[in-house]
């Protein structure tokens, strides 16, 4: 199936709505966002144009993940321009929860629309049956909910709802077009108050909020069993109310107590607790912008540095913060058999919130949910859980779970008394599935093009193991290649795993994809150990020439090295990335050649391989001066697309949108260059550059001279192994510095650059 979405409209630019509108952008379609015209603007666009260039400064780590993003989506207004809907694919409603006022938008959109465009609400509270009361069957057939998370463009969530008379292809074309270009896991739900995520999450919000009142716990207690061993945000449930806005939970809990029967669990904490009215009364309501004044409060000392503090619910007056103290506190996450084992305060508060959240859970399958993977997606995706609830009743242990809420007469779903004590969540031949309403497993379907690690290790799929590296078996005569050091750094004995990796696939006719699972692709040389090293010439002397030496024969392998990374890779790691065949990399990439902040360069290639692809990009006369400039700023892209912008990646390099769709992508790139082969050519000289305003002083000004005459051999011919040359003296020259000794002990010490 093909979507044919290409031309979207996003009405109302609030947050919500104009980070809809960039991702979609993002995702490759054309984008038109309106809003309405305040009174007495002289710019009658003014609130779409606002929103779009809010995202324009605030840079490719905001909202547009590149320039030509942004170029895909102009702007207009809901009086004069509704007719830029008429040939609109998919038309999305983010406007303010008034019925009212929804309606009679929709009838405004039919009025212009196009047959067999789709039209969406991000309603995240009005059931869609509300919102098509009374409306024409053509838009019925055509309407669905699309509810996203906030912000957008990086919760990976979606929630699609579809109505009694809505035309499944409405709902296939959106959830394909989401899934691919804008990256989403599309979740089915029922129409059904809160849908999966908020209906669950909002009852865990009020639950772990009264239960740690009633049971004497303080913030910082509570919240470190709900972010410790439970594995909820990092945030904790009280950290998460102030991100949340104190202000708005109230509203968001009545409404959803108001369309919820009063046997359902919920009623009894659909109430607001008093401690929290007097707060919103007071205008405590949490992350505000810059203002932080919730269960929280974030201000400066008299001495200019951050002093966070916390409420005392008695008085609403703010104290210093305290250090929880319980044992089951210090617990790590997911130690929830050892949690509920714990008689101190935090271990009974964990069985108060478990019992009631993870049953809760349990009620919502089938009537919400089709299965218990959509729920556990919708938790992890959509409120950061590290574990779904049917995961976490699975580390508790399905019997022990029941066991306990039987012997605490506590009830027990229909689901828990179907599962019998078995898992919920098994494997059979390598196969994944889970356990349904009916009792009975069921194969977990995977979308066409998702390949993820873990579904090769339940198959066996292990070709090499190491303690840097382990390689898996793709299938169709491809590798992947997995760091496994710490924080994926590039030691020594992983730079040897590599090299006997392509050793073994050029023997055995493999394609190799680099991949790892986690936020970080690669974080370069161990800076640890350099530090160890640095005075000592003929170490750091071999260890860059052997790395140089590894990803010189990765480039120039008789098969195909593609790299497939994502969140973050850093020195080395964007070295590696730079010397295979390609790269497919996930949109969410953050990677930069920073060497200059730990004060030395690129050691392993990677000035030469900017040069060349700022080459491609830029033309012969800026190749060296962009490459100078991005090295010695030590910068770091916002998103893959700005990568490119920065000429980390060619502009031939590919871009998955989707994280679980990465692996097979980047293995379907390895059998597209199956027959391509890598030969060695002479590289012309660039012309002379311009020498640029060094720093006049201070170790800076050596670090910017010496960063400039290591690229100076690319104006000689066939300069890839003179520019190798230039790069290893220069690199061991910098590590003897006592300057660059100060700044990489800094950076290991702070996480922060020196400017020495």
């Amino acid at each position: 199936m093909t979507h044919n979405i290409k031309k979207i409209g996003v009405i109302g630019a609030g947050v919500m709505g104009a980070g809809i509108a960039a991702q979609a952008a993002n995702g490759g379609a054309e984008v038109v966002l309106l809003d309405i015209v305040p009174d007495g603007a002289e710019d009658r666009n003014t609130i779409a144009a606002g929103a779009r260039e809010r995202f324009i400064k605030a840079g490719a780590s905001g909202g547009f993940m590149g320039q030509k993003a942004s170029a895909r989506l102009s702007v207009g207004n809901t009086e004069d321009h509704m007719d830029l809907l008429a040939d609109c694919d998919w038309i999305v409603e983010a406007i303010v929860e008034r019925l009212d006022i929804k309606q009679d938008l929709f009838k405004r959109i039919e009025e212009v629309r196009k047959d067999g465009s789709v039209v969406s609400s991000n309603t995240s509270t009005i059931p869609l049956a509300s919102l098509m009361d009374g409306m024409p069957q053509r838009l019925r057939e055509n309407f669905i909910v699309t509810h996203y998370f906030n912000p957008p463009r990086h919760m990976r969530l979606l929630e699609i709802i579809k109505g009694e008379d809505t035309d499944q292809t409405c709902v296939d074309r959106v959830a394909e077009f989401n899934d691919i270009h804008m990256g989403k896991t599309v979740i089915h739900c029922a129409d059904r108050p809160g849908f999966i995520a908020n209906r669950l999450g909002v009852f865990w919000m009020q639950v772990a909020v009264y239960e740690a009142t009633r049971n004497g716990l303080s913030i910082e207690e509570a919240d470190a069993i709900m972010s410790g061993p439970c594995g909820y945000p990092s945030t904790g449930i009280f950290g998460l109310w102030d991100l949340c806005g104190i202000d708005l939970m109230p509203d968001v809990t009545a409404s959803l107590a108001s369309l919820l029967p009063e046997s359902d669990a919920f009623a009894p904490y659909g109430d607001v607790m008093p401690a929290v009215t007097a707060m919103v009364e007071k205008g405590y309501h949490g992350r505000k912008g810059r203002a932080y004044q919730g269960f929280y409060r974030v201000t400066k000392s008299e001495d200019g540095k951050r002093l966070k503090e916390t409420i005392n619910l008695e008085n609403l007056d703010y104290r210093a913060l305290e250090k929880s103290t319980l044992a089951s506190g210090q617990l790590k996450k997911g130690q929830l058999s050892a949690l509920l084992s714990s008689d101190d305060k935090g271990g009974i508060y964990g069985w108060k919130v478990l019992s009631q959240v993870l049953n809760y859970a349990t009620t919502l399958v089938p009537d919400v949910a089709k299965d218990i993977t959509s729920v556990d997606k919708a938790m992890k995706l959509g409120y950061n859980w590290a574990f779904g609830p049917f995961e976490m009743i699975d580390l508790i242990g399905t019997k022990a779970f029941v066991d306990r809420l039987e012997a605490e007469n506590l009830p027990v779903s229909d689901f828990l008394k179907k599962a019998a004590g078995r898992p919920l969540y098994t494997f059979e031949d390598g196969v994944e599935k889970c356990m349904g309403a009916d009792g009975a497993y069921h194969t977990i379907q995977k979308g066409d093009g998702i390949l993820l690690l873990n579904d090769l290790k339940q198959k066996n799929a292990l070709v090499i193991e190491s303690e840097t590296a382990n390689v898996w078996d793709l299938g169709d005569d491809v590798w992947c290649l997995e760091f496994r050091t710490k924080m994926n750094t590039l030691p020594r004995d992983l730079l040897e795993m590599i090299e006997k990796t392509i050793d073994m696939a050029e023997e055995k006719n493999k394609a190799i994809v680099l991949y790892n699972e986690g936020p970080l692709f690669a974080a370069g040389a161990n800076l640890a150990d350099l530090i160890d090293h640095v005075t000592d010439r003929d170490y750091v002397h071999s260890y860059i020439a052997y790395g140089q030496q590894v990803f010189m024969k990765l480039k120039y392998a008789s098969i195909p090295v593609v790299g497939a990374p994502a969140g973050r890779a850093f020195g080395g790691g964007v070295e590696i990335l730079m010397h295979c065949h390609a790269v497919q990399a996930h949109s969410e990439l953050y990677i930069g050649l920073v060497e200059n902040n730990v004060g030395i360069l690129p050691g392993w290639g990677g000035t030469k391989e900017l040069i060349l692809r700022s080459m491609e990009c830029l033309g012969k006369e800026n190749a060296i001066a962009n490459a100078y400039k991005v090295i010695q700023g030590a910068m770091v892209s916002g998103s893959a697309l700005h990568a490119q912008e920065l000429c980390y990646l060619r502009k031939s390099d590919g871009i998955t949108m989707n994280r679980d769709r990465l692996l097979m992508d980047a293995k379907k790139r390895a059998l597209q260059l199956r027959t391509q082969r890598r030969e060695r050519k002479p590289f012309a000289p660039l012309p002379a550059p311009s020498e640029p305003a060094f720093a006049t002083e201070g170790y800076q000004a050596h670090l910017e001279r010496t960063t400039f005459d290591t690229m100076l051999p690319a104006q000689t011919p066939d300069w890839e192994d003179a520019l190798l040359a230039s790069e290893l003296k220069n690199v061991v020259e910098l590590c003897a510095r006592p300057e660059a000794i100060a700044r990489m002990q800094h950076m290991l010490k702070t996480g922060k650059p020196l400017k020495n």
